[in-house]
């Protein structure tokens, strides 16, 4: 029998800081909870502010103010278990309180200059550094825990650096490892300084390595914060009605890293260490729009391996926490969520005065969700295009505010894709041994890639796969140098001048060649917007799809002179394998400016590359429409979401969606099937097979829809 956890879950969080744990009615929280379909809650052990603070009756933590005598673990526990659902601790790992920083200052995290992490000035809730004694005392209360209650899992949320940090116990194990002081200012071209950025990591590892064996059991799972995986803090405040807004959580960090980076969590060792994977992808904090939620999801597949994946999802409207979402967006994260093979998650904060109204709308969607359970579960996604994610670019390249972003670019490709419905997976370099499996591979501004990378990818193309590459990808190895001798040129039909092609502004130009090989949907002598930045090429075995115009000197002045200069090129390799360069990052200026023509330059290069169409697609389909498809039950089960998420909203939120009409889904050669069935709208479908294709004619679609299509008889 597989662990509980393997199944698909439906949680809620019982956030009871700043509720009245004196007279907050537990049980009947969780009786509702059980009839709105949740089966799991995550219930405060420890909490973060005041931080460390404790609800229940602990010897070693300090008590949450007005707990009295009450347990609310306790009484969480008792509630469940007559309804079935499984109980999560959540343990607050960082937090200390006032009483124990004042007895300790030396445990706190420090930012670069010395300066304490905390939530207030009053320091009643501060960071603490897992390398300090810090660590020996929360094991301690941790272990309490464990001994205390027969739990089905523990939550160890913020176990990271929430800071630089350059406590004392830092700056002395890192010279005690290195024979070199810890460095204090950001030289993002320093050895040292990036030797500092591993180590951080490696930290971060080791501590929920320890975590994990202090409470794993057959029966009980664990599993850690992955914080908003595919985005960076936002440091500038905003401006709301003359009053400055400051967003409180980048302010902790004091730097505007990629996420995950500023935790120090890398998040593949956390998929490894933790039963579950957890992803916390707030869009508003962070200033993404809807369809990044999926996006994490797809990395998550593949780092996850096939666990369980737990996304804790925005249900108020932020910062306004005691105000929810309409329906619209809470029915589109979730759909966004299950598409994408996830497990939605939603905090319950303020426990006892919530907006019922809202949260009445997300249990309906969790019973929708417990209906169609067996079609969200031992599924693997349908093979076609792989888009790659290297950590190493991000890590290195990223923050320097001299290069296009590799992750800016990934989201451009992303959504350039998502509004073509074209299938794809996201995998890092781990998963490069699995490129047999899909028809091609997105290179989007990966710059720095190990020598085994790029080999694997050579390889790939020589055996007959389909490559598109962007601007500098594979350029430099995995810790930052240019790698002349190694890079992707030759693959790419290219040979690399050394330089960077840049103009002062964006009336910068490429013209579409004659008789180029992409499809008819760029006429040639189209004047498509480059972006003012590329990289230098000359041609070698490559053909020459577009090429620059020079710049104008001002706006709206005279466009410069047509150079030799290619912008996009094309490369037919020994092997029968295709690539498409473009030799500027396309993606990044797909997402900053949305120009048509790059969507459909990126669909027409990933379409050719891939010599054809994905087996499964759609047709008649808006933009804002996202596929995702899996197999299922060994083949014989085909499951299609397709979500109304692909969407520009960034921080207000989503309530108007447009309904879809006259969409059909399209499955290539797999014959006649035994049935055709939509489990959210329980109806049966209209079908016919023209050509060896299944043509299904799809429901108009409002927030989301799910397409079953069984081809012999799968159990129910």
């Amino acid at each position: 029998m597989n662990p509980w956890w393997e199944r698909p879950l439906r949680g809620v969080t019982l956030e009871f800081p700043a509720s009245d744990v004196g007279s907050i009615d537990v049980r009947g929280i969780v009786d509702e909870a059980h009839r709105g379909g949740v089966n799991t809650l995550c219930v405060f052990c420890i909490g973060y502010y005041p931080g460390g603070t404790a609800f229940y009756q602990s010897r070693l933590a300090p008590h949450y103010p007005g707990l009295g005598k009450r347990d609310l673990v306790a009484e969480t526990l008792e509630a469940a278990e007559r309804n079935g659902q499984r109980v999560v601790a959540y343990v607050g790992t960082i937090w200390g309180g006032r009483e124990m920083y004042l007895a300790h200052p030396d445990w706190a995290q420090r930012h670069a200059d010395g300066t304490v992490t905390s939530w207030d000035a009053g320091y009643n809730s501060v960071a603490m550094c897992p390398n300090s004694p810090y660590r020996e005392y929360l094991a301690s209360v941790v272990e309490e825990i464990r001994e205390s209650y027969p739990l089905g899992g523990f939550y160890f949320d913020e176990a990271s650096f929430q800071s630089w940090c350059s406590c004392s116990y830092c700056r002395e194990k890192f010279f005690a490892e290195f024979h070199q002081e810890l460095p204090l200012v950001e030289e993002w071209s320093d050895p040292v300084f990036q030797r500092f950025i591993a180590w951080r990591y490696q930290q971060i590892t080791d501590w929920r390595r320890s975590l994990n064996l202090l409470v794993k059991r057959e029966d009980r799972c664990a599993f850690f914060q992955g914080a908003y995986p595919f985005s960076n803090l936002v440091s500038k405040p905003f401006n709301v009605s003359g009053f400055e807004y400051e967003y409180w959580y980048p302010d902790r960090f004091a730097v505007d890293w990629y996420v995950p980076l500023a935790h120090a969590a890398y998040l593949p060792d956390s998929a490894e260490i933790g039963d579950v994977v957890h992803f916390e992808p707030y869009r508003h904090m962070v200033n993404d729009p809807i369809w990044v939620y999926g996006l994490a999801l797809r990395y998550g597949q593949s780092i996850g391996r096939g666990k369980q994946m737990l996304v804790l999802n925005m249900m108020a409207q932020t910062p306004f926490d005691q105000y929810g979402l309409p329906e619209g967006e809470i029915r589109l994260s979730i759909a966004e969520i299950l598409a994408n093979s996830g497990s939605p998650l939603f905090a319950r904060y303020y426990p006892d005065r919530v907006d019922q109204e809202a949260w009445e709308q997300v249990y309906t969607c969790f019973r929708e969700a417990r209906e169609m359970e067996t079609y969200l579960s031992e599924r693997e996604s349908v093979k076609y295009a792989a888009l790659l994610f290297s950590q190493s670019s991000v890590d290195r390249f990223d923050h320097s505010g001299e290069k296009p972003s590799h992750l800016g670019c990934l989201k451009g490709f992303a959504k350039g894709l998502l509004q073509e419905q074209i299938l794809f997976d996201v995998i890092t370099e781990a998963e490069l041994d699995r490129l047999w499996q899909y028809r091609v591979l997105v290179v989007p501004n990966a710059s720095c890639l190990s020598g085994e990378a790029k080999r694997a990818i050579r390889e790939y193309v020589s055996s007959g796969g389909g490559v598109v590459a962007s601007y500098e990808a594979g350029m430099y190895d995995e810790r930052g140098w240019r790698s002349e001798g190694d890079d992707l040129g030759g693959m790419l039909g290219v040979a690399y001048r050394g330089e960077r092609c840049e103009f002062g502004g964006f009336d910068v130009y490429m013209r579409v060649c004659e008789g180029h090989p992409l499809g008819m949907r760029l006429p040639a002598g189209k004047l498509v917007p480059t972006g003012g930045i590329q990289v230098e090429v000359v041609p070698g075995s490559a053909k020459v799809v577009a090429t620059l115009l020079g710049g104008a000197a001002v706006h709206y002045g005279p466009l410069g002179e047509e150079s030799v200069q290619p912008s996009v090129l094309v490369n037919e390799a020994e092997g029968g394998g295709r690539v498409v360069y473009f030799a500027m990052p396309i993606g990044n200026r797909y997402l900053e400016f949305g120009v048509g023509a790059h969507r459909e330059m990126i669909a027409m290069a990933v379409r050719w590359a891939a010599k054809g169409e994905a087996g499964v697609r759609v047709l008649g389909a808006p933009g804002t429409l996202a596929l995702t498809a899996y197999e299922q039950v060994g083949g014989g089960r085909l499951v299609a979401h397709l979500v109304n998420s692909v969407r520009d909203e960034t921080v207000s939120p989503i309530e108007e969606i447009a309904e879809s009409r006259g969409v059909e889904l399209v499955v290539e050669g797999r014959g006649q099937p035994r049935r055709v069935y939509s489990p959210k709208s329980k109806q049966e479908l209209e079908w016919k097979v023209e050509a060896g294709e299944l043509v299904i004619g799809v429901p108009p679609i409002w927030d989301s829809e799910v397409i079953l299509v069984e081809y012999s008889s799968v159990p129910v």
